[in-house]
């Protein structure tokens, strides 16, 4: 099997997690609360592709200050389009990272951390390091409740009801 194979096979999970974790952060308000971490904001960056499974499904590409209220989005929404390729902005308390993640090899990928506020190189990167490690302990945090509720059928159900509400009504 090569990898563009196991891609498509599995690129369905990432769309429905972008697209879940957007649901989810305007329905709690952008505070997502997480386990050993926290609330944390989250938000989406300049840019949203989204695309509907399957090979050579057409794309949209919404670029705006706020991709996620433009109803070109919800439009792609409605006709069975997910979240495929976004540049996620998370605040945990003072800090602020953005990272960018494609759907369709699970890869998270340019990452700007939270300013380093120790002067002394050793230090620094001491403190760039530990800020890596709390950007992946907070997406980390963010797919492991995305995959307990996904494999909770129950849990599921009532989840996939409420984000077909939130798609098929229209934005204010």
């Amino acid at each position: 099997m090569s990898a563009n194979d196991n891609a498509d096979r599995t690129s369905w999970l990432g769309r429905e997690f972008l697209t879940w974790l957007w649901f989810e952060s305007e329905r709690n308000s952008t505070h997502i609360e997480l386990e050993n971490i926290g609330a944390v904001a989250v938000d989406f960056g300049q840019s949203l592709v989204l695309e509907a499974p399957g090979l050579g499904a057409d794309g949209n590409t919404v670029k705006s200050d706020a991709p996620t209220q433009a109803e070109e989005a919800r439009t792609a929404l409605r006709t069975g389009k997910k979240v495929a390729k976004t540049r996620i902005l998370v605040d945990h308390g003072e800090q602020h990272y953005e990272v960018s993640f494609s759907a369709e090899t699970f890869t998270f990928g340019a990452a700007k951390l939270p300013t380093v506020l120790t002067s002394v190189d050793d230090e620094r990167l001491d403190e760039r390091l530990a800020l890596f490690d709390r950007l992946e302990a907070i997406l980390d945090g963010l797919y492991v409740k995305f995959v307990r509720l996904r494999m909770d059928d129950e849990a599921w159900a009532e989840v996939r009801a409420a984000m077909y509400r939130w798609v098929v009504t229209p934005t204010e």
